[in-house]
């Protein structure tokens, strides 16, 4: 098994303890901590699990162990995060949901967290067509009412001084 990351349509920024990665194809947002985050980046298609968990280990200056690896790569494929069939990894191999959650534990955090993003669309207005309008507040005031049928103006207008 060699991973491969799925870059295309990914927009990341490194923050100081995570990654945030903007799937912009399914507009979602993946944080990553710092083993699921070199996981990610080193998983290029050339690495095996175990070249991987050395990857990890340079980084973080500590040993890290396999299944902690296997865990993040199953994260990141469930989160769509590697290219479809590049990570398959066997039952087996990975940490019962117990040494995983204590291992996350001891790492301070889940290793992928994904949320679902407004679509930019959702921004562009506050309301969609067919709904009503918003309700006047300080910020966005009743327009003037009309005037009633048949009301006309007093004729002459303003006077000069």
């Amino acid at each position: 098994m060699k991973p491969l990351a799925r870059k295309s349509g990914i927009f990341a920024e490194n923050l100081p303890e995570e990654v945030v990665l903007y799937d912009k194809t399914h507009d979602k947002v993946h944080c990553l901590n710092k083993t699921a985050a070199a996981v990610w980046e080193n998983s290029d298609g050339s690495k095996t699990v175990d070249e991987l968990t050395r990857a990890v280990e340079a980084k973080s200056g500590a040993p890290t162990d396999r299944k902690l690896v296997l865990q993040a790569l199953e994260e990141l494929e469930e989160a769509g995060l590697l290219e479809a069939g590049s990570a398959v990894v066997a039952e087996t191999e990975l940490p019962s949901r117990r040494e995983a959650v204590g291992k996350m534990v001891m790492a301070g955090s889940a290793l992928v967290a994904t949320i679902v993003a407004a679509a930019p669309e959702a921004h562009a207005s506050a309301t969609a067509p067919g709904d009503p309008p918003p309700l006047p507040n300080p910020h966005n005031p009743p327009p003037d009412p009309l005037p009633p049928v048949g009301y006309r103006p007093p004729s002459g207008g303003h006077k000069k001084p």
